[in-house]
């Protein structure tokens, strides 16, 4: 063998080598060194917190980890979202969470992260629509009859899922189109805002579709309109808003897992694969299509794209709504 040819075969052997590292470099980025924590900024039960329950242990299985679900409330899911921020890059901190990751920053002095730059975005989950109802104390069993009803009771309150969440921010729209006077009521999470609702110390508010159909199809509130641009599959009886005459009431929020920033894009890829993969499966199907959404299990690059618009649409809503920090 001539001096040429070991000389080239050498190289070769070489860049063979180099390709295999950086194969099992790849492959060692894509993996989860040690336990997962999702961390979800709500608490606990609600349907939110079972599906977030229900992917942690799929996808421990998936990763062979360990993964828990760690409750952390306050200040419209920003406590929760920030300490997912502020965490090591490596995969082992998820957020899970809703609309209001983009939401509550938009009317806060001194946000606690920067949605569009401290996350990386793995799969949007679910379309996620809300729905306003009445307590059996309030005679309203339309959105029309409402209105009147508000008219008529300057100062009464309508729920939401706290301060900049999805219903805050239509709750005030809605005071604006309809020229009423309702005050809001910042809640944690639906459950508690249904027991005041049962209760009858709340007379109206924004819930998601599954505590709608559940406690409607029972009688014990009024379902008046969903969020959103076409009619809840599994309330098609319900108006939406513009069925019932208030335009502007389109977009609706969503469920899905990010990352902090700066996590190798090889991670990234993996876990995104992963929850797209147990969204779509039949069980996960199932779960969100029981809670009252639309399975979804997307890329990571069109849950970014989603993040992009929703950043556009909720901040031309809070302009329109007129929405305070302190309202």
């Amino acid at each position: 063998m001539n001096r040429q040819r070991r000389h080239v075969l050498t190289l070769s052997a070489a860049a063979l080598g180099a390709l295999a590292l950086n194969h099992r470099a790849l492959a060692q980025t894509a993996n989860v060194s040690g336990p997962i924590r999702i961390v979800l900024p709500y608490p606990p039960g609600g349907s939110t917190d079972a599906i977030t329950r229900f992917i942690a242990d799929k996808l421990g299985a998936a990763l062979k980890t360990s993964v828990i679900v760690d409750n952390r409330p306050g200040a419209a899911g920003m406590i929760g979202a920030a300490a997912v921020a502020s965490a090591a890059p490596d995969g082992r901190t998820l957020l899970f969470t809703n609309t209001a990751l983009i939401q509550s920053p938009l009317i806060q002095p001194q946000p606690l992260y920067k949605p569009m730059t401290d996350f990386e975005a793995l799969s949007l989950v679910a379309d996620a629509a809300q729905v306003l109802v009445a307590s059996d104390a309030t005679p309203a069993r339309t959105l029309p009859e409402y209105v009147e009803w508000a008219r008529r009771h300057a100062g009464s309150a309508y729920g939401s899922l706290g301060v900049g969440s999805t219903g805050h921010l239509y709750g005030e729209l809605l005071k604006r189109k309809a020229n009423i006077n309702i005050v809001h009521a910042a809640y944690k999470g639906d459950t508690a805002a249904i027991g005041d609702l049962l209760a009858r110390q709340l007379p109206a508010g924004f819930v998601s579709t599954v505590m709608a159909k559940t406690y409607g199809d029972a009688g014990r509130i009024k379902v008046l309109a969903t969020l959103g641009p076409t009619r809840v599959p599994s309330m098609p009886n319900v108006p939406t808003f513009a069925d019932a005459g208030y335009a502007g009431f389109e977009s609706i929020g969503w469920i899905g897992m990010l990352a902090p920033a700066k996590t190798p894009a090889p991670l990234v890829q993996r876990l995104s694969s992963e929850i797209a993969a147990i969204v779509r499966s039949p069980a996960g199907t199932k779960i969100l299509v029981d809670s009252g959404m639309l399975p979804r299990g997307s890329t990571a690059p069109e849950f970014a794209a989603l993040l992009k618009r929703d950043q556009q649409v909720w901040q031309a809503l809070v302009t329109e709504s007129g929405i305070k920090l302190d309202s």
